[in-house]
């Protein structure tokens, strides 16, 4: 009996010591406040070049960004040459010299808002100093005072509403919609439509220089939310905007009017076909005798493009397509030109996002793109060459899926051609002329590079090599890539992977998974990424692993089955995958400590984490979940309708056609699951985090969360940002960021109550 209670003795003091020794190490909070955004923000310069096209042509400008001194390149591809646009060097003493007086040359300009304008001489920039125009040659680096008064710049009218011929604009004036001459002041003003209060004109297309459209948006009947400014001065302010929920009876109505400038009138179109439809102008060319727009039906599934003849006003049906159970809205896209002769349409009915070449009359040409891969975003269509340039996804075997490429198919559907070679992200901008990218590309631990290509792929030269030494020398290191299996066993999910940077391989760490569970997108970088949105750089230097991977039912740019995987499930559908690659990764790195699990997120994340906390309450440990959509009947209707999906009522036809306006409306229905529902099954540490004045995912959505806690007798920490919409900006920025390390650093990494959570009713 000695033996055996000194054994056990023995025993628990053994379990014990290893117990002080797993939670012997401590939050580093000074190392993650090393390594925020902001301190590394100071380090670095520009690593995306946006170029800015001069005059439409091949030739740009870009700014460095440059820490301490900003620097503005221009380059020439017709020389291919690139000059220092604003030679600082070079202009002050020859300044100097011109005026005969000391230059300040802090009053030179320097940054992007403060860049010189383009002269009217071939390689020259003009600036004002002092009162005084100067011209600066970049070219020959010489300086010389302009004899004439630049140009007094020219009046910019709004995108869409000026004629082709520049002869006529539709513009608001009040609660009126007016159609006016922009040369000749005899004419009077005509008023086409009165704007009433949430009765808007929301688009304005100009067909041909006599012939234009406007859509109608009517919201009158649409509910409202209400959020509260506690800030506002000197009263609090209530804040009543039009939002409409999953489900609801009374949504945004829309109709077509189309106007001729001869008559000043419109003429509203009968588009009607499907009860609560949408519909979106398409551009074409003026010489097509009809205007195009498609019509989607409110179930997400089914959508036309159609053709209105703008002499008569009559509807006909071009292509009809029907994906189930919804159309990918993120990629889709449509072009029509040639009169109206060819049509470009997007669709994933082989199961992945391809193009294809349509006739006037709906009849299928041919496939454009082809293939076990995504065709995306059209970069450009070259009507004249017959060729289309585009991002695709992949193609490319062996790569990341998820690295945008750029290819080039001709419109008779030949092979795709690979544009972009390297195995990176590439992110392009095309040229006015379209015979030159820009092509920057990268990974999240490769660093980006820049380089103009001309629009057929040939390598015309390098640009731009961000300088990024500062950074490495104050001791930041790039994330790690890594790739795990789906709960399917089957389908690879893309993942990042960021480190203490005192890391010991020898240790344990906890780990936490930072997640956004789409569908519409992944918060998985592709590209060399510094200054992530949740600062997970800052959160692994506490002292722990942090994470993000996709999940089924994430990036559209995978196949039609993986993206459309959640769908019914809007709450639950990334979590096995997220805790199936947390396992995964577990096994693989001995480091992970698998039994201390946090994870955080930010509006679908939020409520990804706090959904997790419940479904796996042995699993998960510590979450944060901030700005979260807890309750999807009330956040956005086209989301929730989109992703969950809605029903019509019982004694409705399958199709709800309702041309006969005085048809009455058949009820949707939308259910999804609540995470109020799980509440009951809290056991580790949440914090809840809303801002108050949340227009997007209302602060409801929160707070009703909190209240299902509150009735289930679960302890958790609410945080409600005063002042503060979506995004947290400022000191409340900082805030929340503290908070949420001092969260985890207190129940995650030292261990304080971890996996407990206090039943408040029983005490």
């Amino acid at each position: 009996m000695v033996q055996q209670f000194i054994r056990s003795s023995l025993l628990s003091g053994c379990l014990q010591l290893a117990a002080m020794a797993l939670f012997a190490q401590k939050a580093d909070y000074a190392a993650a406040n090393k390594y925020e955004a902001d301190s590394l923000a100071t380090r670095i310069g520009t690593l995306l070049v946006i170029p800015q096209f001069i005059n439409h042509s091949d030739a740009f400008w870009f700014s460095d960004g440059g820490i301490p001194h900003k620097n503005t390149f221009l380059v020439d591809p017709k020389r291919q040459q690139q000059y220092l646009l604003f030679d600082k060097q070079k202009i002050v003493p020859q300044l100097a010299a011109l005026r005969k007086e000391p230059v300040d040359s802090i009053r030179l300009p320097d940054t992007q808002q403060q860049l010189p304008k383009l002269g009217t001489s071939p390689d020259v920039v003009q600036f004002d100093y002092k009162g005084d125009i100067y011209l600066y040659n970049y070219v020959r680096g010489k300086l010389s005072k302009a004899t004439a008064t630049p140009r007094a710049a020219q009046r910019v009218w709004a995108p869409g509403s000026i004629s082709p011929d520049k002869q006529w604009t539709i513009y608001e004036d009040g609660n009126k919609i007016v159609l006016k001459s922009l040369h000749d002041t005899a004419t009077p003003n005509r008023v086409l439509a009165n704007n009433e209060t949430a009765l808007s004109f929301t688009e304005r297309y100009w067909h041909n220089a006599t012939t234009f459209c406007l859509v109608r948006e009517d919201t009158r009947k649409v509910g409202v939310l209400s959020v509260i400014n506690s800030l506002a001065w000197p009263r609090p302010r209530v804040e009543t905007y039009k939002y409409e929920l999953p489900g609801d009876k009374n949504v945004k109505q829309f109709a077509l009017f189309i106007g001729h400038v001869a008559d000043a009138k419109l003429v509203q179109v009968n588009i009607e076909k499907w009860q609560d439809q949408e519909i979106t102008v398409i551009p074409s060319d003026a010489r097509s005798p009809e205007i195009f727009f498609t019509r989607s039906r409110r179930t997400r599934d089914e959508m036309e493009l159609c053709a209105v003849d703008i002499q008569n006003g009559k509807v006909r049906v071009v292509i009809n397509e029907v994906s189930k159970p919804y159309i990918n809205t993120d990629l889709f896209a449509v072009k029509i030109w040639n009169g109206g002769n060819d049509i470009l349409w997007w669709s994933d009915r082989s199961g992945w996002g391809h193009y294809y070449l349509y006739a006037k009359d709906g009849t299928m040409k041919n496939a454009v793109t082809h293939g076990e891969w995504t065709a995306a975003r059209i970069l450009q269509l070259d009507t004249l060459h017959r060729t289309l340039l585009y991002y695709g996804y992949g193609k490319e075997k062996g790569r990341n899926p998820n690295f945008p490429h750029v290819y080039e198919s001709p419109l008779s559907g030949g092979a795709a051609k690979l544009i972009t070679p390297e195995d990176a992200s590439h992110q392009v901008f095309i040229s006015p002329t379209g015979q030159y990218i820009v092509d920057t590309y990268s990974r999240i631990d490769q660093a980006p590079q820049t380089v103009l290509r001309t629009s057929h792929g040939k390598w015309v030269k390098a640009v731009f090599t961000p300088d990024i030494s500062k950074l490495y020398a104050y001791g930041w290191k790039t994330p790690e890539p890594f790739t795990v299996k789906a709960k399917d066993g089957i389908t690879n999910l893309y993942g990042i992977m960021w480190k203490p940077y005192n890391f010991d391989s020898t240790r344990k760490y906890p780990v936490i998974s930072q997640v956004y569970p789409g569908p519409q997108t992944e918060t998985v970088w592709t590209d060399f990424t510094v200054l992530d949105r949740y600062n997970n750089t800052s959160l692994a230097q506490l002292g722990c692993i942090v994470v993000c991977m996709g999940h089924r039912g994430g990036s559209p740019y995978r196949n039609a089955a993986y993206y459309k995987y959640g769908y019914g499930q809007l709450r639950d559908y990334a979590l096995e995958d997220d805790k199936y690659g947390l396992e995964q990764l577990a096994q693989r790195y001995s480091f992970i400590d698998i039994h201390r699990v946090g994870i955080t997120g930010h509006s679908g994340g939020g409520a990804m984490a706090a959904t997790a906390l419940c479904t796996y309450p042995d699993f998960y440990k510590v979450g944060v979940a901030s700005s979260g959509n807890h309750d999807n009947s009330i956040y956005n209707r086209t989301w929730g309708e989109s992703y969950q999906g809605i029903s019509l009522g019982a004694d409705s036809a399958a199709d709800e056609v309702t041309a006969n306006k005085n048809a009455v409306a058949t009820p949707f229905t939308f259910k999804v699951d609540k995470n109020q529902s799980l509440a009951k099954n809290l056991k580790g540490k949440l914090l809840l985090v809303a801002g108050e004045y949340d227009m997007n995912v209302n602060p409801s959505n929160t707070l009703r969360m909190a209240d299902a806690l509150i009735h289930a007798g679960k302890d958790f920490e609410l945080l409600i940002l005063p002042g503060q919409t979506h995004t947290y900006e400022g000191d409340y920025k900082t805030y929340y960021q503290r908070k949420q390390w001092h969260f985890f650093g207190r129940y995650l990494i030292d261990g304080e109550g971890l996996g407990e959570n206090t039943d408040l009713m029983k005490q």
